[in-house]
């Protein structure tokens, strides 16, 4: 079988010639670009340049996104940000390469991070107040996930271990003992089971004496 790599060697050495003159052109501007997300894997994601860069082509390149495990952006295919560079290739700590970097500044794209940029397009929001917002609503949790509060279009859900209460549109739905306190009271008419209202409902009365006598209260009867 003929050996179409040996054919192909000027084609080869043309297109690794362009990639390392992209390289350089990357690197000679500083390589904080700005660029469109292609692709989201977790905190990784695949941008495109949004750069002329005639006469070559900008590779896409696969790298982390500037966030910590504590804090994670709800990063979307076509948000809009910048790369930013490293002095010294990240792979060792992003887990998209090993090895521990030299201090030789790296001639690859191996060094960037991706950084979310505002635009004019954002839709308007309180700017004196913190603002976090998902496709599919917010997060809450602690790191474990036994505590979390959820907010979405559904509603909000509030889970403590076992315990959880949902406010949707239906109303309040609570899964758990409740205690109250001492100081606990109610301002308003509450409707509980079998139709009975706090204000408005009757009982039956078993052994009525006179004088002293206890009084035994039985459910309510309407």
């Amino acid at each position: 079988m003929a050996d179409n790599s040996s054919k192909l060697w000027l084609q080869k050495t043309q297109n690794d010639q362009a990639i390392n003159r992209a390289l350089q052109a990357i690197e000679q501007s500083g390589r904080a670009l700005p660029c469109r997300v292609v692709q989201v894997d977790g905190s990784i994601v695949t941008v495109a340049f949004e750069v002329d860069a005639s006469p070559w082509t900008l590779p896409q390149v696969t790298i982390p996104k500037a966030e910590s495990q504590w804090i994670r952006v709800p990063t979307q295919v076509g948000d809009l940000g910048l790369t930013i560079p490293s002095d010294v290739h990240v792979g060792g700590v992003s887990g998209l390469g090993g090895g521990v970097p030299k201090m030789a500044r790296d001639g690859t794209l191996s060094a960037l991070l991706f950084v979310p940029c505002a635009a004019k397009s954002f839709p308007g929001v309180n700017t004196n107040a913190a603002y976090i917002a998902g496709p599919e609503g917010a997060v809450i949790q602690t790191q474990d996930g036994t505590s979390k509060i959820v907010v979405n279009e559904s509603g909000i859900t509030l889970t403590f271990g076992s315990i959880s209460v949902v406010l949707d549109s239906s109303g309040i739905h609570q899964h758990g003992a409740v205690t109250g306190d001492s100081t606990a009271t109610y301002d308003g008419e509450g409707t509980f089971a079998g139709g009975h209202t706090v204000s408005q409902h009757d009982h039956n009365v078993v052994g009525v004496q006179p004088g002293s006598a206890t009084i035994t209260s039985q459910k309510p009867t309407g």
